[in-house]
């Protein structure tokens, strides 16, 4: 009420000041009134006009009018500002219900954005926040949180990343409400949770999937040596890594760099004699020699600088100097490629089409 008189009796003195006292003339009924002509002369009749001059009455009613609009108007804004006001207090008390979760601080961009956050939030109810459902994305998130991100482990393996990618949500795709429960058929969360997938190929069409079911994690959860994968872990994988001269038991240090020197010097001038500069030349097998003992020495040469300095003692005797075993399968390493090497150039200069 105090707004309509304070914006009324303002338009009233405005209206006054503008208009001076021939705002309160009142006219009759449009009859015309007799003009006093000056010096004596003949009076004349001025016809009244066709509309009424505006009197106190239609002064005060545009007045109030006025008045009316005016409050109107403060009204709406005093409405969108108590509006602004509440919507400034719910960000501050979402802001307060976010620190009160304590992975929820400090995600790191590299692991989720902040839109996909807030769509796994929507979509959880507030009091499942500190402690989601296992069958949510936001206990996923809870998970790699506890884990990584500022002040914890800020190294993850390439595995656990791509996993983790897979894992959480695009936020266009995330349900929200009750179906939350549809996210994952029952069969695909059973399997998750147990840390086993299907097994599929890429193929044309997408993926193929072969009926088989992979265990992926190994018995502790979300830890980055124990993820497992056919190529590392399956028996064939773990036979053929153990038949190599590196790992084979029972051998010698001079033994194992004999062998994975000639192993390496025998392939290596294959690419220089087929694919170099000089490859349809008689010089070709020459330069490919030249070429790969040139890199049996780099190796070599970079092989005895770790042995003197991270001193492995994988291949050590007991009483033997620190890397004394690694040092003497890297000398016997460069003997064996420069043998290859050799071999394998004289069997392209012998066998090889002029």
């Amino acid at each position: 009420m105090p707004s309509y008189v304070n914006a009324t009796t303002l338009s009233l003195v405005a209206f006054c000041v503008l208009f001076g006292g021939q705002a309160f003339v009142t006219v009759g009924n449009g009859s015309a009134r007799p003009q006093v002509p000056p010096h004596g002369g003949v009076s004349q009749e001025i016809p009244a006009s066709s509309g009424e001059v505006l009197g106190s009455k239609g002064l005060f009613a545009y007045g109030v009018g006025f008045g009316v609009m005016l409050a109107l108007a403060r009204g709406v804004q005093r409405v969108t500002r108590v509006a602004r006001r509440a919507e400034e207090g719910v960000t501050v008390k979402e802001k307060s219900d976010l620190a009160s979760v304590s992975y929820l601080q400090n995600i790191p961009r590299a692991m989720l954005e902040k839109e996909t956050i807030e769509a796994i939030l929507a979509m959880t109810p507030r009091e499942e926040w500190e402690n989601p459902p296992e069958e949510s994305p936001l206990w996923t998130l809870k998970m790699y949180a506890d884990v990584y991100g500022v002040g914890k482990a800020t190294k993850m393996g390439w595995y656990d990343y791509l996993t983790m990618k897979i894992d959480m949500p695009d936020p266009t795709d995330l349900q929200f409400g009750p179906d939350i429960a549809n996210f994952y058929s029952d069969n695909d969360r059973k399997l998750m949770l147990q840390g086993k997938a299907p097994f599929a190929v890429p193929g044309p069409a997408g993926w193929w999937y072969s009926g088989a079911i992979v265990n992926f994690r190994g018995k502790e959860p979300f830890a980055g040596d124990q993820i497992i994968s056919p190529v590392t872990d399956s028996r064939f994988s773990k036979q053929f890594i153990a038949a190599m001269a590196f790992y084979r038991e029972g051998l010698k240090p001079w033994q194992r760099g004999l062998e994975i020197g000639m192993a390496h010097g025998y392939f290596l001038i294959g690419p220089f004699v087929s694919l170099g500069p000089l490859r349809n030349t008689p010089e070709a097998a020459t330069v490919g020699l030249l070429c790969g003992c040139a890199i049996v020495g780099l190796v070599s040469v970079g092989g005895l600088i770790f042995g003197s300095t991270i001193k492995p003692t994988r291949f050590d005797k007991p009483g033997d100097k620190p890397a004394a075993g690694f040092i003497e399968m890297i000398n016997w390493h460069a003997v064996g490629g420069l043998g290859g090497a050799g071999f394998a150039h004289a069997l392209l200069t012998v066998f090889g089409s002029s």
